[in-house]
């Protein structure tokens, strides 16, 4: 898929799926259970200038994750983020934030009002 042609991010059809078992946090993963109500979907749109953009998205729920460069807007939902390493403040999220996530950093991503919807762009994997 590549945005070529205008898009709305609020809009476009993103395929869910439920998260890894280690992403979960809460009575499930003391368990030893997935989560199966957590889900994220993720669109690639394209490259520019050596960095990649696409959607990100995620339902109602908590997960951890570790994050990868990235510097990304909020299009819809809201949420938090909190930081277990570096430790630092929470972040809330709400449309229009901006937030920029530095490689190896580990999080906690709780949404409250679902999907939260993110617009990336970050650096190209080969």
């Amino acid at each position: 898929m590549s945005a070529m042609e205008p898009i709305d991010a609020r809009e476009f059809p993103l395929d869910h799926e439920p998260i890894e078992d280690w992403q979960t946090i809460g009575a499930a993963a003391s368990a030893g259970e997935t989560d199966d109500a957590t889900t994220t979907a993720f669109a690639d749109l394209g490259t520019i200038a050596g960095a990649d953009y696409g959607l990100w998205e995620m339902s109602a729920g908590a997960m951890r994750d570790v994050e990868g460069e990235e510097v990304f807007l909020v299009v819809s939902g809201t949420g938090r983020i909190e930081f277990d390493e570096p430790v630092r403040s929470d972040i809330a999220l709400a449309p229009g934030t901006l937030v920029r996530l530095e490689d190896g950093m580990k999080t906690r991503w709780f949404i409250d009002e679902a999907p939260l919807r993110k617009l990336f762009i970050a650096p190209h994997e080969d």
